[in-house]
């Protein structure tokens, strides 16, 4: 991806969207909702969309480097849930695979405005 992609992505809406799989996969789960993983998962992963949101929205660099190095905080997070939540068998191998894949690609892309922000 060229460094000046992430200006043109909006990474709440794809954060907003991995939240959205995850609690759709999970609601049908209550057993696995009462998972600390889980919850804790579910949690991270929506505090990733606010900080997104925030950091779209910011109106000064400070504040969206803030919520940038945030966000990038949360995804590494939620890697390791995910991984904890494969081992538990709390997630399938093929969602773990596709979920940190999108945390990957994120990850890349807040970085990147990272990057761009502090030139």
């Amino acid at each position: 991806m060229p460094p000046s992609d992430f200006l043109n992505e909006n990474l709440a809406i794809q954060c907003d969207d991995l939240a959205g799989e995850i609690n759709k996969v999970y609601q049908h789960l209550p057993w696995a909702q009462k998972h600390e993983a889980v919850a804790r998962l579910t949690r991270q992963i929506h505090q990733l969309s606010e900080e997104a949101k925030k950091a779209q929205e910011s109106q000064s660099l400070a504040a969206s480097q803030t919520h940038l190095k945030e966000a990038l905080s949360l995804i590494h997070e939620c890697v390791p849930l995910l991984d904890l939540c494969l081992r538990k068998v709390l997630v399938s191998p093929e969602l773990h695979q596709r979920w940190i894949g999108k945390l990957n690609r994120l990850e890349k892309s807040f970085s990147a405005w990272l990057k761009g922000a502090a030139s």
